[in-house]
């Protein structure tokens, strides 16, 4: 049952309890005669909103692990504590992990040392294979330019052997003509060995060429051979032990304050996470909805926190997320500790809020529907008519008590409680009659105490 037929149901109870009293005691002509309540009208906000409950927490909730399986050396934080991203949260003890990289390190060193000097043996190596081959190529080329050189000189000889040979003939001169033609023949014969020493020197050359270079290319794949030859193994090693020094010191992730922390100085932890940080810089609630109001509950609509520590001071937000999908179970972010499921809605904290904290236990009213400044009267002081119109009476005085006026209204916004009417006749400080179940135009009333908005009292 709904707070307006709650309300309803304890008016007509209390009427009929009252009624049965008068007949008893002053008879049926009285029930006119009982008190009616009023209601001061006046221009107000009205509005529909839901109450839900939540905690305080931060908006951005992260859980600090660790994979380090050794004991805290130094804390720096505890419950409570705000950090900023990069701040050392506690360091864990690495002398295991130092010193067994140390001695691991002294080894690497030592087979650096004597991969550095095979390194230089090599390379001098290669240097020298490169300036043998330099210098044996030129002693190649000298002998082909004197094998050149000499053939040069022995076919000028020839040319001149064979030019005398020519000129003694033609002279009829015999005998110097066959002196002649046997140097000539002597010095063909030498140009022809010439030829030969010629070749035998250039293959020398390009045997020596071939020599050297096989040289240095068997200096060069001792050197590229090098890389092959190192043990990657020891630095892997390295490598791992330095990522476990590391990890040791622990840093903050971001801002915020410490909300939980399950290790303590000289402890191995024993959890997942070895503390929680949450920023606690822009607060947020979140809230179970029912499945009544969720279709009502959407993003961007106000929202009212109070909580019982900072007594009646009201905290604006509003709502940032819907979650309308039915859950299974939900995870409280500070504990840890799961609940039944349902539909649930996020509730950010407008920022320059001071005096909310993490883990208050909030009230907060979602607002889903707000008009200001307008006249509103409770629920049951509007009358339906046969016609389908609306109409309100006012008690007014006259010189013996008060009288029912009846006035039409258009009914606007309705509320947990109050329903906005609008009426040209009405205004401020009319006394609006609240049980009008048995009201006409024109009857005398008796007014009794004045009505009070549950509102006022409620919800907040």
């Amino acid at each position: 049952m709904n707070k307006k037929a709650l309300l309803r149901t304890a008016a007509v109870l209390s009427i009929s309890a009252t009624l049965l009293y008068s007949t008893v005691s002053c008879g049926v002509s009285d029930l006119m005669n009982m008190p009616n309540t009023t209601y001061t009208l006046e221009h107000t906000d009205v509005e529909n909103f839901i109450s839900v409950t939540g905690k305080v927490e931060g908006s951005n909730v992260v859980k600090v692990t660790s994979e380090v399986a050794t004991k805290v050396k130094t804390l720096n934080v505890g419950i409570g504590s705000n950090v900023k991203e990069g701040d050392v949260l506690c360091v864990f003890d690495s002398s295991s992990f130092q010193e067994e990289y140390d001695k691991l390190k002294e080894s690497s060193d030592m087979a650096n040392e004597k991969s550095d000097s095979m390194h230089t043996k090599n390379a001098k190596a290669l240097e020298s294979a490169k300036s043998d081959k330099t210098e044996q190529l030129k002693q190649a080329q000298r002998v082909i330019d004197n094998a050149v050189s000499a053939k040069d000189r022995t076919q000028t000889k020839c040319d001149e052997a064979y030019d005398a040979m020519n000129e003694a003939y033609d002279a009829g001169n015999y005998e110097l003509y066959a002196t002649k033609k046997a140097e000539y023949d002597q010095y063909s014969e030498a140009v022809i060995q010439s030829d030969s020493a010629i070749q035998d020197a250039k293959d020398a050359y390009a045997a020596t060429e071939k020599r050297c270079n096989e040289a240095i290319t068997a200096a060069q794949e001792m050197i590229d051979n090098e890389k092959y030859d190192k043990d990657t193994t020891i630095q892997n090693q390295l490598d791992k032990l330095q990522e476990s020094i590391d990890k040791c010191t622990v840093k903050a992730p971001t801002d915020g304050i410490i909300t939980a922390l399950s290790v303590a100085e000289g402890s191995v932890p024993t959890a997942e996470a070895i503390m929680t940080i949450e920023d606690n810089s822009k607060l947020r609630i979140n809230v179970s909805i029912n499945e009544a109001d969720i279709l009502n509950v959407a993003e961007g609509q106000k929202a009212v926190i109070t909580t019982s520590a900072t007594g009646e001071e009201k905290f604006s937000g509003k709502v940032s997320r819907v979650v309308n999908i039915m859950s299974g179970q939900k995870e409280n972010a500070l504990t840890g500790e799961t609940s039944g499921g349902g539909y649930s809605a996020e509730i950010t904290i407008d920022e320059g809020t001071t005096n909310l904290l993490i883990g208050m236990s909030a009230k907060v009213k979602i607002i889903m529907d707000q008009k200001d400044d307008v006249l509103a009267v409770p629920y049951d002081s509007i009358k339906e008519n046969d016609d389908g119109t609306f109409s309100v009476f006012v008690a007014e005085k006259n010189d013996k008590g008060y009288k029912a006026k009846e006035f039409k209204v258009q009914k606007g916004m309705e509320t947990n409680y109050l329903t906005e009417i609008s009426s040209s006749e009405l205004k401020d400080g009319d006394l609006i009659l609240t049980d009008v179940s048995a009201i006409s135009d024109g009857d005398d009333v008796t007014v009794a105490e004045g009505y009070v908005d549950p509102d006022t009292t409620e919800g907040d």
